[in-house]
């Protein structure tokens, strides 16, 4: 829970937007935290397997701000949702050499993400880790170099 955590994040002086999920009693709660903390609250989108926001929402109340480049940082679900979407013009993916003994599959596959529209420019290798950059069909990577971008 953030209501009571003691985040960096929250409490460094820098804006921060946070999309949650549309309830009265948190409402409240959330605004206490920070001058500039932003809660916004989005209804739940109707998917099917679980309720969420809607990457599509987020991403055009961005827009609204002036926000016109943004990470999206979370886990494969996460990712995911962006992806099915179709909100996400560029992807940088970091695979790591690690097993787990009971491995969570990611779901990341090729597929996934050329299902979203994104084709692969290319790869690097830092520190060990495989790291994969995709745009969506046509848009040019914005650096020559792809390491050089974000």
């Amino acid at each position: 829970s953030l209501i009571g955590g003691d985040y960096t994040i929250l409490k460094d002086g820098l804006p921060t937007i946070i999309y949650h999920l549309q309830t009265e009693d948190k409402d409240e709660a959330l605004k206490a935290i920070s001058d500039s903390v932003t809660f916004v609250g989005l209804s739940p989108s109707d998917r099917s397997d679980r309720f969420s926001i809607s990457p599509s929402e987020v991403v055009e109340d961005l827009a609204t701000r002036g926000l016109q480049h943004i990470m999206v940082e979370g886990g494969p679900a996460t990712a995911r949702a962006f992806l099915e979407a179709h909100v996400v013009d560029r992807a940088i993916l970091v695979r790591a050499p690690i097993e787990f003994e009971i491995p969570v599959p990611a779901q990341m596959d090729v597929n996934t993400l050329k299902s979203a529209g994104l084709q692969m420019m290319g790869t690097a290798v830092m520190g060990g880790d495989t790291v994969e950059y995709w745009t969506r069909d046509g848009l040019p990577w914005p650096k020559s170099e792809l390491p050089m971008w974000p």
